[in-house]
């Protein structure tokens, strides 16, 4: 006992030294971006540089009222593309009422960096997209960063704001009228616009307003739930396109009105934009073209009467559809601009000059020059002596020692002469100048490292680094005492691991590690072929026998692997998705029903009967939640599944007829999806605790049987295995669809596996480190294998909100971790009930700890690689698209799956199944 809880304790204290290590590091790698403090005001501007110019300092606003619509994951294709359901938008464009870009946006494409891309100009902190998931969170809120938000509200304009709450959270207190919608809940693709919608005649055709935000979430939905190529797509699409034309017929006819009574009144500018691009899988918070390009149009009724306003075409540019490629962030000094008011402090992006009217050569030139005026500011920041360029540009000139003073000295000049002089030669050279410096200034401020805190990251990499180490030769003892591991099996081990640590430090292998593991898990399972060649003690038969159930784990981790490359939709052809999701499931029952049978079968069942029959009733109870568990599971996959399921909630005909009676059921009509789920959870949870007490009766039994202590280790087993079969419809509620035959393979595998291990224990090669790194890799294999990767944009947000009421920030937090690790999951639970049918239950404690630790040394390692390149590279260009990604991912494996649920909750349940033998 004091043993098992020496070893317990200094497992806590080296997963405490790792988990202190991380946050270190994660407080230097990810800290808060350093801000401009304050806001701009119009003292922050250049001296006037000319007479007309002194009284009216700001060039006359082009619009006076602002209509912001952001359609999240918005991809340029969906409004420019010939399949675009846009065709409102599509017209104006023709007609030159609508002025449309492709705008890039950066990683990472998740909603909140994006709004604050949009709103301040700046590139926010990569911790922003872990804070995109907290929506209870305040602390990302831009009360104290300058944004065009605050700016527009300081010229006491009225606000009303519809759409993703995001925004009144990152800008409280600013909106005069507000109506926001949880971002998260993506399996509703209808009702969470309407509730946008409706304001359009409720409010924005009745009420005065200055400045209207609307942020629709049903199309980024939909792309989470089917993808682009989703039946719902087009539908929403044409949706979002009949909302845009209402607001702009409301807006043209106020405008008309406006001007009637107000000959000054400017007009209304009506901005289509998306926060973020998806991917072909629907999914975002990647760098590739999918999920940054996304669409930009300036629309305004204005337009109509001004076709110099129209888009001035120019071969130099890149171009998407035909139409510029800008960065989403120079929406922010564009702005700023056209409603003349001070360009955010912050502001990185440049203003787009397309929107500024051709003649207006001094309103180009007054634009450009706040603009690279603002950028010379941040820049000083960084470089000091800058200040002495912008302060007295005709002073330098000539001075070669600042390349970014000596443009902006000159275009200041070259302005002022124009000014002056009126020609236009000198206008452009002026504007070229400026650009120049534009130009330089954002890529010198852009290439600028992050705030990094070097000291937090090298304290960090050495306790991660010191508790690997410590758990290396932790290792060393505890094998040689009581693992003893077949050579060659070892070697490999240890190339194993130096060869995935090693590859941390490349950004390709970082990207493709799906391979990796994919060869690794493949190659271990050869070297049992090979190590049952080289058994001495093992007859012919026994080594062809292990021969063929290697050869055939290898087959079901190939078939695992091209599941998600066609297979699942080859098979579609042939048999309904929905019969594959009633087979696991029937398969996970049937497999339950055989365990739950054969509980107890060893006892002397008939010199206590009532306790016999108490354990019978428990087991039918048992099989009873179980199927029925199984069968409401089912019912929800089939009618949460859009193109099932229609908008007026009728079940469609492509539910084979075979499940139509469970969806009629009067208990599942009676509840809505939420309902459904939450009635799911419940009775999981029932099932957990009839199996508590199924393990409570066969140990009161089993102090009948006095012969044989390995009889009750056989239950030991069939326990752990009822667990995976509990655990099993949970997981596939909260996995796609897609996905859910994958656990019928993996019942596969975990059972020919469990027959090749029973093969060891007969000639004594089984190894607690060998079984280790093979559950290892099939964790991280069968993650990859559900269609996950080191991308944030393979975080899949869909089912993470299976049974949610209310938002709560640690619940959804769980939820999305175990639906995007489902996978793992259940092999770590499928390990716990392999070690424990490995032997008996007084051996099952120290096979526990070598399992464990060997894990442990892996995931540390591992993490001590990876810390070590981040640091390293963290210069790198692919810092933010690649590393920074792995990096969460990593802390996400170590911190919640291993120390979390390898760990913590399998020691729990080492303690519920063996406490006997701990006392």
């Amino acid at each position: 006992m004091s043993s098992i809880r020496h070893n317990l304790l200094y497992l806590f204290v080296l997963a405490c030294i790792q988990i202190i290590g991380i946050g270190l590091f994660a407080k230097g790698f990810f800290p808060y971006k350093i801000y401009l403090s304050g806001f701009a005001t119009q003292q922050d501007v250049p001296l006037s540089l000319a007479d007309d110019l002194h009284k009216h300092y700001w060039q006359e606003p082009v619009f006076d009222r602002l209509a912001f619509i952001v359609i999240d994951a918005l991809r340029n294709d969906f409004v420019f593309g010939e399949q675009s359901g846009f065709r409102f938008v599509k017209s104006q464009i023709e007609y030159g009422t609508a002025i449309p870009f492709t705008a890039k946006a950066t990683a990472p494409t998740v909603t909140m960096p994006r709004i604050k891309a949009l709103t301040t100009g700046t590139i926010p902190s990569f911790l922003d997209a872990i804070l995109n998931i907290a929506e209870s969170d305040t602390s990302s809120s831009l009360d104290f960063h300058d944004n065009w938000v605050h700016q527009l509200k300081k010229t006491n304009k009225t606000m009303y704001f519809f759409g993703d709450d995001t925004w009144i959270r990152l800008f409280p207190g600013l909106f005069d009228k507000t109506d926001g919608t949880t971002s998260f809940y993506v399996s509703d693709t209808v009702q969470v616009d309407l509730n946008v919608s409706r304001h359009i005649q409720q409010d924005i055709a009745k009420e005065r307003w200055d400045v209207l935000i609307m942020h629709y979430l049903g199309l980024d939905h939909i792309g989470h739930l089917g993808g682009p190529n989703s039946p719902l797509m087009q539908p929403k699409q044409r949706e979002m396109d009949k909302a845009i034309e209402s607001i702009f017929d409301i807006v043209s006819k106020q405008d008309a009105e406006r001007l009637i009574s107000d000959p000054k009144a400017k007009g209304t500018l009506i901005v289509i934009c998306g926060d973020h691009g998806m991917n072909d899988n629907g999914n975002h918070g990647g760098s590739s073209t999918g999920e940054t390009s996304t669409a930009l149009v300036f629309l305004s009724p204005q337009f109509q009467s001004r076709p110099h306003f129209k888009q001035a075409k120019s071969t130099k540019r890149s171009t998407a559809f035909g139409y510029p490629v800008i960065d989403q962030i120079d929406l922010v000094p564009t702005l700023a601009s056209l409603f003349s008011f001070p360009i955010p402090r912050n502001n990185l992006g440049r203003v787009i000059t397309d929107l500024i009217k051709e003649e207006d050569t001094t309103s180009l030139l007054r634009a450009l020059q706040l603009n690279a005026f603002q950028l010379a500011q941040l820049l000083e920041k960084m470089i000091p002596t800058v200040q002495e360029y912008i302060r007295e540009p005709h002073s330098h000139l000539d001075d070669n020692t600042s390349l970014h003073g000596k443009l902006y000295a000159r275009a200041t000049v070259l302005y002022e002469q124009y000014l002056s002089t009126q020609v236009q030669q000198t206008a452009h050279d002026a504007a070229v100048l400026f650009n120049e410096f534009i130009d330089l200034t954002q890529s010198e401020l852009a290439n600028i490292a992050s705030d990094y805190k070097l000291s937090y990251m090298i304290v960090g990499t050495t306790l991660i680094a010191s508790s690997a180490t410590l758990f290396c030769v932790w290792h060393y003892q505890v094998r040689y005492k009581t693992d003893q591991v077949w050579k060659l099996n070892w070697y490999f081990s240890i190339v194993f691991l130096g060869a995935y640590s090693i590859s941390m430090f490349a950004s390709s292998y970082v990207e493709e590690e799906h391979a990796t593991w994919y060869y690794f898990l493949q190659t271990f399972i050869l070297l049992g072929v090979v190590q049952s060649l080289y058994t001495v003690h093992s007859s012919s038969k026994l080594t062809i026998y292990s021969a063929i159930l290697c050869f055939l784990q290898l087959v079901t981790v190939r078939l695992a692997v091209e599941w998600n490359r066609g297979l699942s939709s080859m098979l579609s052809h042939y048999i309904s998705p929905w019969h594959l999701v009633a087979l696991t499931l029937g398969t996970t029952v049937a497999l339950a029903s055989k365990n739950v049978i054969e509980l107890g079968k060893t006892q002397a069942e008939d010199v206590y009967q009532p306790a016999n029959v108490i354990l019978n009733i428990s087991k039918a109870f048992y099989l009873f939640i179980i199927s029925f568990c199984s069968t409401l599971v089912l019912v929800y996959k089939i009618r949460s599944d859009p193109t099932v399921t229609g908008h007026d909630g009728n079940t469609m005909k492509s539910v084979p007829e075979l499940y139509q009676g469970l969806l009629n059921m009067e208990l599942v009509c009676s509840l809505d999806q939420v309902q459904l789920g939450q009635l799911i959870y419940n009775y999981g949870a029932a099932a957990l605790f009839v199996l508590c007490a199924l393990r409570y009766i066969t140990r009161k039994v089993k102090l009948i049987n006095l012969e044989d202590n390995r009889s009750f280790g056989n239950d030991n087993s069939r326990l752990v295995e009822l667990l995976l079969h509990t655990a099993t419809p949970l997981l596939i509620l909260l996995n796609g669809t897609n996905n859910a035959a994958l656990f019928l393979i993996f019942y596969l595998h975990y059972h020919i596996f469990k027959l090749w291990q029973q093969y060891l224990i007969k000639i004594n090669q089984l190894s607690v480190s060998t079984l280790a790194i093979m559950m290892t890799c099939l964790c991280h294999a069968s993650f990859f294998m559900t269609g996950h990767s080191n991308s944030l944009a393979s975080v899949d947000l869909s089912n993470a909100y299976v049974g949610v009421q209310g938002y709560d920030t640690l619940l959804i937090g769980t939820l999305t971790f175990i639906s995007n690790w489902s996978a793992s999951v259940w092999w770590a639970f499928a390990s716990w009930s392999l070690i424990a049918d490995s032997c008996a239950t007084i051996d099952i404690p120290k096979r526990w700890t070598m399992f464990i630790i060997t894990q442990s040394v892996f995931f540390s390692v591992a993490l001590s690689f990876l810390s070590i390149s981040v640091t390293i590279l963290r210069e790198h260009l692919f810092i933010w698209t690649v590393f920074s990604p792995k990096y969460l991912y990593q802390v996400v494996w170590n911190c919640l799956f291993h120390w979390t649920v390898q760990a913590f909750i399998g020691s729990l349940f080492l303690v519920f199944i063996c406490n006997n033998t701990l006392d």
